[in-house]
């Protein structure tokens, strides 16, 4: 039945507005990731709560698991009690009775582990005949199952309504994971396994456990019994907990590839084997971030004996047929003072620390293939002379990915999608593995030249360089190539000030160059840093970035999320994974050609209650329990209420600051380490606020020629006003929430701003200097950002424009 069918047949009867409400419902549903191919047919089936079903091909285990699953499932959605019947049980009843048919190809007899380049396509048909599943694998009918849910969400009224669909699907990439680490901060077997329930509800297929780091070992072994008992601080998986989460993962389609990092990130090893070491001496346990100097001694037969023996074990634990190295991050200093190793290089024409590296990871590479494994590690295994068959994970970005694959390695990119960072959606949205570049052309003159100097809290200066040819505008970072950044304006030999967009590893960047002052400065996100410009008199000679060879493409397996864990903890990291990890899963699985990004984020509001109300996922209750844990247990009932009340309001306006913000600004605080609390107001914050980012919505409306828009914000801005009075007395409840209150005193003259803004784009009281007073809001050392600022800077300097 057509919505044009609808309109005519339907007039006279009462269900009209229902159906046609329905079918307008259907016509935009909301599926993450979108499907390869949906074609909506007219028509709808209603399922009833008892739903027949049949699963041809799955093992005993495997049907139970996923029936369960789907029927939980079902019955949240529906908010009743949804059976699932197994008709191949059912003596009176054929399979072809079946509403649900589910049938396999390849068979499973007994539970299959899934592996890379699993077959995961599959076809869903409804119809008023029921829903057929048609896959050549377990793993493909999973994901069928994931959109079938899916489906059955977008409709309202507790009902279980599907639309007639033919839905024929597969993914882009057959690499598609989150790592989670759990070495920085422990995290339960529970908290694990709901992130995997999950990311199966997103099609991704990988976990990358990264179990092992300076601050802890947090596996079990039997053969090396000291690496849990002094390196651990009794927080690790025992081998059983191990295989159940694994087992977990398989029932879920998802592949379990762990990470032990060696030979650096070694400081746990050094506490538990000194004798090990490239330096040896007694190690303590090593309670801060950052990277430090503990490395195997590449030099001692010993190191090689323990690295094949863990191994071995470890192989009895994890069936997948990659094994992950780490060997990010390795000072060379140890190496290079060790008279051994000096040697070694001698004897081997070893040049330096890249050199030794690369000696290490050929020598353990046979060791890992003689236990039926696939070497795996990050970028600085990288080198000319590694063998092709180890795969390289990039976490230095699109380049060296390029290079990685042009050399004939497979590789996998992590820039991009570091969501331990908070970044915003649309930033990793925009990151495809295989990122098409833009054309430069070089023989354009130079209009003008300029160097500057990011100046960040911690670590090394950002240096760059700005480059114009032409109306093209080039930036370098660092040693990175140039890049061509998107403005508003091109600049010329008169232009006093212009923006310039671009995506890097920080994140989204929007510098604000003031060509003829000192007031530049770049958003890094949501966070303003000072930007130092000079005279660049030999500019260097503009260097872009190599494009992978499209016989290469395929070297390129797909790509991981990271959620290190630094500043995470059990009671959130669910916020920090989701809802973002949806946008990522599509761009992995989805058509490279969906980019609209509006598109996106009407999705991603329906699938952030979804993943919470149907799926099970914590990011809205950790939410809220993270703010109640702020309270003092002496309120009343109606107390209670009002503080939370007063704490959601100010969370509509805040966003933690993004990038490594946060890091730094802990680090100079000297909380940057193990045993900092991860427990106040900012840590339970929404990475992306949706509300300020419908401020964004009605500012480019407004200055797209929508007046009504403007309107709309000011009736907003009243709303949050009137949610924050009598704010001060409140937060005075407890000493916790004191703390908040120059943030409230802030907020509350945000809103005095903004709406100063509004009089004077109406006419109606011109407002001068608004714009700097709105930037004195916001300090670079604040780990709360008032997010809202820079969208009504953005409005008022519009204005005055005008």
């Amino acid at each position: 039945m057509s919505i044009h069918f609808i309109n005519k047949a339907c007039v006279f009867l009462k269900l009209c507005s229902l159906l046609l409400f329905s079918s307008l419902l259907f016509a935009k549903t909301s599926l993450m990731p979108k499907p390869q191919l949906f074609e909506r047919q007219t028509g709808e089936l209603h399922l009833s709560s008892q739903i027949e079903f049949s699963f041809e091909g799955f093992s005993d285990k495997r049907k139970e698991f996923q029936a369960k699953r789907l029927e939980l499932h079902l019955t949240r959605i529906a908010k009743h009690k949804i059976t699932l019947v197994d008709l191949v049980n059912n003596k009176k009843l054929t399979p072809d009775n079946a509403t649900l048919k589910v049938i396999v190809r390849d068979k499973e007899s007994d539970l299959l582990v899934p592996q890379l380049n699993n077959d995961e396509s599959y076809q869903l048909e409804i119809n008023q005949n029921g829903i057929t599943l048609n896959a050549n694998t377990v793993f493909g009918a999973q994901h069928g199952l994931t959109t079938l849910t899916q489906l059955a969400a977008n409709h309202f009224d507790n009902q279980l309504i599907l639309p007639h669909a033919t839905i024929t699907d597969s993914p882009r990439f057959a690499w598609r994971g989150l790592l989670i680490d759990s070495a920085r901060h422990f995290l339960s077997t529970d908290t694990i396994k709901r992130q995997l329930n999950t990311m199966a509800s997103a099609k991704l297929n990988v976990l990358h456990w990264h179990l092992t780091d300076d601050q802890g070992w947090r596996i079990e072994s039997k053969r090396f019994a000291k690496l849990t008992q002094k390196a651990s601080d009794g927080l690790y998986y025992n081998q059983s907990e191990l295989k159940d989460v694994i087992e977990f993962a398989a029932l879920l389609g998802i592949r379990v590839v762990p990470e032990f990092g060696i030979p650096g990130h070694a400081s746990a090893i050094a506490v538990a084997y000194p004798e090990l070491m490239a330096e040896v001496k007694l190690y303590e346990m090593e309670r801060h971030w950052g990277v430090f100097k503990p490395l195997l001694d590449i030099s001692k037969p010993e190191a090689y004996q323990f690295v094949d023996s863990l191994i071995e074990e470890m192989t009895t634990i994890f069936p997948d047929q990659y094994l992950h190295i780490g060997g990010d991050e390795v000072e060379p200093e140890q190496w290079l003072n060790n008279k051994d190793i000096q040697a070694l290089m001698a004897k081997h024409s070893l040049k330096n620390g890249h050199d030794l590296q690369n000696y290490f990871n050929t020598q353990i590479q046979p060791i890992i293939a003689k236990h039926q494994r696939i070497m795996m590690g990050w970028d600085e295994i990288f080198h000319q002379d590694l063998p092709k068959d180890i795969v390289v994970q990039s976490w230095r970005g699109h380049d060296s990915l390029n290079e990685i694959a042009n050399s004939g390695h497979l590789g996998i990119l992590s820039t991009g999608f570091y969501i331990d960072q908070p970044q915003y959606s649309d930033y990793h949205y925009r990151n495809d593995p295989l990122r098409k570049l833009p054309q430069v052309d070089l023989s354009k003159p130079q209009v003008l030249a300029k160097s500057f100097v990011i100046d960040r809290l911690k670590g090394s200066d950002v240096k760059g360089e700005l480059v114009v040819l032409g109306e093209q505008v080039l930036i370098k970072l660092n040693n990175n190539h140039h890049q061509l950044a998107l403005v508003n304006k091109a600049p010329n030999q008169t232009t006093n000030a212009f923006k310039a967009k671009m995506d890097s590893w920080m994140g989204p960047l929007t510098f604000e160059f003031d060509l003829k002052g000192e007031n530049s400065a770049v958003m890094i996100g949501n966070s303003r840093y000072p930007v130092k410009l000079s005279i660049l008199n030999t500019p260097s000679p503009v260097s872009l970035s190599q494009p992978l060879k499209s016989s290469n493409a395929a070297n390129i397996l797909g790509a991981e999320a990271t959620i290190w864990s630094e500043i995470v903890t059990d009671d959130n990291i669910d916020l920090r994974i989701w809802p973002r990890l949806y946008v990522i899963s599509e761009r992995l699985w989805s058509n490279k050609e969906i980019t609209d990004e509006n598109s996106m984020y009407l999705r991603l509001a329906f699938i952030n209650t979804f993943a919470a109300n149907v799926i099970g996922a914590a990011h809205l209750s950790q939410q809220q329990s993270g703010f109640e844990s702020q309270l003092s247990k002496s309120l009343s009932k109606q107390e209670k209420a009002t503080t939370l009340a007063l704490l959601n309001t100010m969370a509509a306006l805040l966003e933690p600051a993004h990038y490594y913000t946060r890091h730094h600004i802990k680090f100079l605080n000297d909380e940057y380490h193990q045993e900092a609390p991860l427990n106040l107001f900012v840590d339970y914050l929404n990475v992306e606020s949706e509300q300020v980012r419908q401020i964004k919505r009605w500012v480019l409306a407004y200055t797209a020629g929508d007046g009504d828009s403007l309107t709309q914000l000011d009736k907003q801005l009243i709303k949050w006003q009137k949610g924050l009075e009598m704010g001060l007395e409140t937060l005075s409840s407890s000493k916790r929430l004191s703390e908040l209150k120059p943030t409230l005193v802030s907020l509350t003259r945000f809103i005095g701003l903004s709406q100063q803004v509004i009089s004077s784009c109406k006419g109606e009281k011109k407002g001068s200097g608004l714009d700097e007073q709105l930037l004195d809001l916001q300090k670079l050392t604040d780990e709360l950002v008032i997010a809202g600022i820079y969208p009504m800077r953005d409005l008022y300097l519009a204005c005055t424009e005008q």
